[in-house]
């Protein structure tokens, strides 16, 4: 090992130990020994990851934080990942995706063309692990090999003041699939509340505190990691009204109050159960009043036409009415009805009408998530990885404006 890690992995669960043990075994199958990782478990029964972990923690690369005598709050469980983190930067995934390690080599590579690189974001994969595939899906893979030094002026524009035409902003930057460095973290845990994390929505979170903090930005779009959505995972259920609710209950349980009756909720009508959008606005919200840190001008029409797209995304009509009618009555109620105007629900869908096909779209490969019989996301990565640019074929654009898309 290396005296101070190049790159920490920090992998929270709770209660989805076969999908964390199978991401242990990919994320450990790369020998690298400049990583360090930091496996978190938070289970309801936690022999079961304790059994698992008796032969991998004797990896020199692994810390293992076991279960404790309580339920951890989504928050803490991050939190102590972080405080057990030695890197020099931070990179946090859920325990159903994957990291491609090898991004080690792009965080070198950077700092000796720009000294201080204090964060690097990346394109995604998005995967449905087998039980989780109720509709037939493609992977969308970028094929441009920037990487780009950005503003923090912009991305806190672009973050902040929801425009793009998306359902959630753009340009979040932070940890989640992402890597931090541990100073910037130090910085945020000494300048926000004495912890790394202590909101529940803890990736939007880190983005707000990151656009504060942080100097040095950087964006690769070349992919090195894997969303993945298992049947159990939160981004599985946000598509239908039953599983949202059952979902929603057992997130204020575990973080012990409920975060929608929050005193900076008093004027801000938009509950976390309405949807992605709201959840992410409540987070940014919560931040700007409790820091004091003011709203950037002409946010609230751009986040009304985010709600309206945001309910093109739920998974049967019901749901989707469901959406629409509490959007509706939230903008109804907000700054006297102003922004209803703006809300426009997209037309509803139905999955299986959706177009599904695979090939060269502008910049993007699409291709079968069912490709080549994968059963992972790492899998899913390895066979992309062969299709893609390698690190030291990137073109470092750092001296040139890069346009959010």
């Amino acid at each position: 090992m290396f005296a101070q890690p190049k790159l920490t992995i920090c992998v929270p669960s709770r209660n989805r130990q076969r999908y964390f043990q199978e991401t242990i075994r990919s994320q450990l199958m790369n020998l690298r020994t400049d990583v360090e990782f930091v496996f978190a478990d938070n289970s309801d029964d936690a022999s079961i990851m304790n059994g698992f972990m008796g032969d991998v923690v004797a990896d020199p690369r692994v810390k293992y934080l076991p279960s404790g005598d309580r339920v951890y709050p989504m928050f803490e469980n991050w939190d102590r990942c972080i405080e057990a983190a030695t890197g020099e930067f931070i990179c946090m995934i859920g325990d159903d995706d994957y990291v491609d390690i090898d991004v080690a080599d792009l965080l070198i590579r950077s700092q000796q063309e720009h000294k201080a690189v204090d964060v690097m974001v990346w394109s995604r994969l998005t995967y449905n692990w087998p039980g989780n595939r109720p509709n037939h899906c493609n992977v969308s893979v970028p094929l441009k090999t920037g990487v780009h030094r950005l503003p923090r002026a912009l991305l806190y524009q672009e973050f902040f003041s929801w425009k793009g035409s998306k359902a959630t902003p753009n340009m979040a930057f932070g940890f989640y699939h992402g890597a931090v460095s541990k100073r910037v973290m130090d910085k945020i845990k000494g300048r926000f509340g004495g912890r790394y994390c202590e909101y529940p929505t803890v990736d939007f979170e880190n983005v707000c505190k990151v656009l504060v903090t942080a100097e040095n930005m950087f964006y690769s779009e070349r992919p090195f990691s894997v969303l993945g959505s298992c049947a159990e995972s939160n981004s599985a259920k946000i598509k239908i009204t039953e599983k949202i609710t059952e979902m929603h209950a057992a997130f204020m349980v575990e973080t012990g109050r409920n975060i929608d009756e929050d005193p900076h909720m008093k004027n801000f009508p938009f509950p976390s159960i309405l949807g992605l959008a709201a959840c992410i606005a409540q987070t940014q919200h919560w931040f700007l009043t409790t820091y004091g840190y003011s709203p950037i001008k002409g946010w609230e029409a751009n986040f009304a036409e985010a709600c309206g797209i945001n309910c093109g995304m739920m998974g049967n009509v019901a749901a989707y009415d469901g959406m629409v009618e509490g959007y509706r009555s939230a903008f109804a109620r907000w700054q006297g009805g102003k922004y209803l105007q703006n809300f426009k629900p997209v037309d509803y869908v139905e999955p299986t009408d959706a177009k599904f096909f695979t090939g060269i779209a502008e910049d993007y490969l699409l291709i079968d998530e069912e490709v080549a019989g994968v059963q992972t996301p790492a899998e899913l990565y390895h066979l992309v990885d062969q299709m893609v640019a390698p690190v030291k074929d990137l073109t470092l654009n750092f001296h040139e404006h890069f346009k959010a898309a």
